[in-house]
């Protein structure tokens, strides 16, 4: 196996084998190389048990700067293809949404039912312009298709799954990479509470059981003590200590930057053998993650996998004014900006205790606000911390006032309303990989509160 994963991914003989993981299910084996001075170049191979590729990917200074026409990448995919999967290209259709970048071609086949894709069906490869071929995924064809008696028509769908909405009045930063009309910037927009979901084709729904217990829990003001105020040191409070060094360090993209923590006097992890999950846990073991912002250097979240003994001798209590008082040091008006929501209590011998704070402006709450952080009871040190994905001050500039009424905005809602057939992949453990026609629903996201603009999804 490995010999044919080698041959596949064309590795190096520089690269040096990381993972050998031949699953607990033996349904798939999997081997990825990494270069020993640079973990961000790498090749992953994915074989079936009979040693036939599902998938491949190469991440490597590619072999040769020169540009082909899309007629010539497009036969070196052909023959890559039928190389591993003979008459695939016959038995799926090519997807028309194909795209192009500024350093690769996307070619996707699926297969087609009734004139509709399947999603998850067919396979997929992305070729560079010089003709490598650097990720291959096959998923194959449906087990079975699970096609109805009837199929109602469209008006009919419309008005089964046409429910009353209401409106929550939010802050949302619309990111380019989520929503078609994106610009990047914060928004006061109105979310619909729209509990729309796909339906079958014709209409006839199964009984399921639903968790109706998703009352939100009350929020309160921040509970003030003495030296709330005071200066505190960040690092000590997560835990990093004079002696840490930085063991890793990653630009993780939209400017931020992640940094991987560890105490040289640690044990270096000695794992069994190469598989998976004796890679996740050298990557972890005793280590602490921070991300920070990369332009302001203000710290966004906190991981901490460093593991300790001993008596649980901080009181929840405690553990409340040590997380209220990081959350001032992060955010130094954070009464101005923060509730507290109370969760339910967590088990007495819990060895960390966590709080959930809600972020607002004006009374308006931030859609992604909530920030957890957790302490641990045994030392007193944030064991972790996920931050809002905006400082709540920075939306002050936003009139809270929206300009459209709630009426207004679920108006312009309904106009944009729809509902699509499409395939739908069934993944009930008793299902395989099968699949049902239904009716999607197709609507905004959020109607922005002051331009009356409806938002769309990219997806």
């Amino acid at each position: 196996m490995k010999q044919k994963a080698l041959e596949i991914g064309r590795v190096p003989e520089h690269l040096k084998l990381e993972i050998e993981d031949y699953g607990d299910d033996e349904k798939r084996t999997y081997f990825c190389w990494i270069d020993p001075h640079d973990e961000h170049i790498g090749i992953i191979v994915e074989l079936d048990p009979d040693g036939q590729l599902t998938s491949l990917s190469r991440d490597i200074e590619p072999e040769s700067k020169k540009r082909l026409s899309e007629e010539q990448l497009e036969n070196i995919m052909r023959q890559f293809v039928e190389t591993h999967y003979p008459g695939a290209l016959s038995a799926f259709v090519r997807d028309e949404n194909d795209c192009t970048s500024d350093d690769k071609v996307r070619f996707s086949y699926v297969q087609i039912e009734d004139g509709l894709p399947l999603p998850m069906s067919g396979f997929m490869a992305d070729i560079t312009l010089s003709g490598e071929i650097i990720y291959f995924r096959y998923y194959g064809k449906a087990g079975s298709i699970i096609k109805p008696k009837r199929i109602a028509d469209d008006e009919e769908a419309l008005a089964f799954i046409k429910k009353d909405v209401e409106f929550n009045l939010l802050f949302e930063v619309l990111n380019r990479s989520v929503y078609k009309n994106g610009d990047d910037q914060p928004h006061l927009v109105y979310e619909p509470e729209c509990r729309a979901i796909t339906v079958p084709a014709d209409l006839v729904l199964e009984e399921w059981a639903i968790d109706d217990d998703d009352r939100e829990r009350e929020s309160f003001p921040l509970p003030l003590f003495e030296d709330i105020y005071e200066k505190v040191d960040l690092s000590s409070m997560i835990g990093i200590e004079k002696e840490f060094v930085k063991e890793r360090e990653a630009d993780l993209g939209d400017g931020k930057i992640g940094t991987v923590w560890r105490n040289p006097d640690d044990p270096v992890y000695q794992p069994a053998d190469k598989s998976m999950d004796s890679w996740f846990r050298g990557r972890v073991h005793q280590v602490l993650k921070t991300i920070h912002n990369k332009d302001t250097g203000k710290l966004e979240s906190v991981m901490s996998f460093m593991e300790k003994k001993g008596p649980l001798t901080v009181t929840e209590a405690e553990c409340e004014k040590i997380a209220i008082r990081f959350l001032f040091a992060l955010f130094p008006n954070a009464d101005q900006y923060f509730k507290i929501r109370y969760d339910e209590p967590d088990e007495e011998d819990n060895a960390v205790a966590g709080f959930t704070f809600e972020a607002h402006c004006h009374g308006v709450p931030l859609r992604f606000g909530q920030t957890r952080i957790c302490v641990s009871r045994q030392t007193g040190r944030i064991t972790a911390y996920m931050g809002p994905d905006i400082d709540p001050k920075e939306l002050e500039t936003i009139h809270p006032v929206p300009a459209i009424s709630a009426e207004q905005a679920k108006s312009i809602f309904w106009k944009h309303f729809k509902v699509e057939l499409s395939w739908e992949r069934e993944y009930r453990d008793d299902e395989g990989n099968s699949y049902r026609l239904v009716y999607k629903p197709v609507y905004p996201c959020f109607i922005e509160a002051h331009t009356g603009e409806p938002v769309m999804s990219v997806w």
